[in-house]
């Protein structure tokens, strides 16, 4: 072990002849073009705003899934479908909600979550 440490015989890499390039720049060069460029105004830009909903501090967590399920959000997700996997999810539960309970379990779903969400704020 210590020959390891100890032999130095020759350099292993060869880095052959020093590049240089073809043509050098200095700083003045540089701030030169920057003064012109800077004699031509730009145009306005159109900020176009997109209303985002308001979003409350919340935090993340995890859910268990099969990878299966994991990979089949994320296909969804990259094909479009959704920002992000979050909200493909938040997408999902509410048109199961919307289409598949039925009126008294809409209404026994939307008590428990308002529960469950109250409890997250204490």
């Amino acid at each position: 072990m210590s020959n390891l440490l100890n032999n130095k015989k020759k350099k292993l890499l060869d880095r052959g002849p020093k590049i240089t390039p073809a043509q050098e720049f200095s700083l003045s060069d540089v701030e030169t073009n920057e003064t012109n460029v800077s004699s031509v105004e730009p145009e306005p830009l159109k900020v176009i705003k997109e209303e985002k909903p308001k979003k409350t501090k919340q935090s993340t967590t995890t859910v268990r899934v099969e990878k299966i399920t994991r990979s089949k959000l994320n296909a969804l997700v990259q094909m479009g479908k959704a920002e992000t996997v979050d909200v493909l999810v938040d997408i999902l539960i509410d048109e199961y909600v919307n289409h598949q309970l039925l009126k008294d379990e809409k209404k026994t779903y939307d008590i428990l979550l308002n529960v469950l969400r109250k409890k997250e704020e204490l």
